[in-house]
This record gives C-alpha cells, structure tokens and sequence, in this order.
C-alpha cells in the first residue's frame, strides 16, 4: 500500500511504516550505487603487474617425507 493507493489513510502507523520501508529501499539502493560505481572505477583503473608470492620453503623438502 502506497500513499497513491485508493485506501490510504494517513495514519501514524502507516507513516512509521512506509517511512522504514522508504529507508530501507534507499539505503539498499545506496549500497547497489556504490557498488555499481566502485566496480566501474575499478575497472577503469590500470592493470599493475601482480607481484608473485614468496614460495614456501617447506616445499622443497617433500621428497623427504
């Protein structure tokens, strides 16, 4: 039911709510935009070489295991 409804009455409860559901939509979509917004920027970024990763030592002793 939405203020635009036939059978919207303006009530305290209805307000409380529509309010929290108005918050919760808006703070969802925030959440979605800054998403949508660092996925681009990322994206646009420039692609640095990764670095490989130290290998382990452990691995060259398993032929004594």
């Amino acid at each position: 039911m939405t203020p635009f409804s036939f059978e919207w009455l303006w009530n305290v409860e209805y307000a409380v709510f529509m309010g929290l559901l108005y918050v919760a939509l808006v703070a969802i979509g925030c959440g979605l935009a800054v998403t949508w917004l660092k996925t681009w920027w990322d994206l646009g970024q420039e692609k640095k070489e990764e670095a490989r990763p130290q290998e382990l030592t452990y691995r060259d002793r398993y032929d004594t295991y």
